[in-house]
């Protein structure tokens, strides 16, 4: 399994679609992602660890 993805791969991953990853890219927002001249790629790590750090445990209900 090949651990750098483009968009659409990396979109494919988080359950979004590559119009999403384009808009958080230009509003600084969302995954790292790589750049290599005209050619975006993310890292399957990057990717795990933006979901870790967006994860929300909700409190314990009284």
């Amino acid at each position: 399994m090949d651990d750098n993805l483009n968009t659409q791969g990396a979109a494919e991953y988080l359950g979004s679609t590559p119009h999403t990853l384009n808009t958080w890219r230009y509003l600084n927002r969302g995954p790292k992602y790589v750049r290599m001249g005209r050619k975006i790629m993310y890292r399957r790590a990057d990717l795990d660890a933006w979901m870790d750090a967006n994860t929300v445990t909700p409190a314990a209900s009284a």
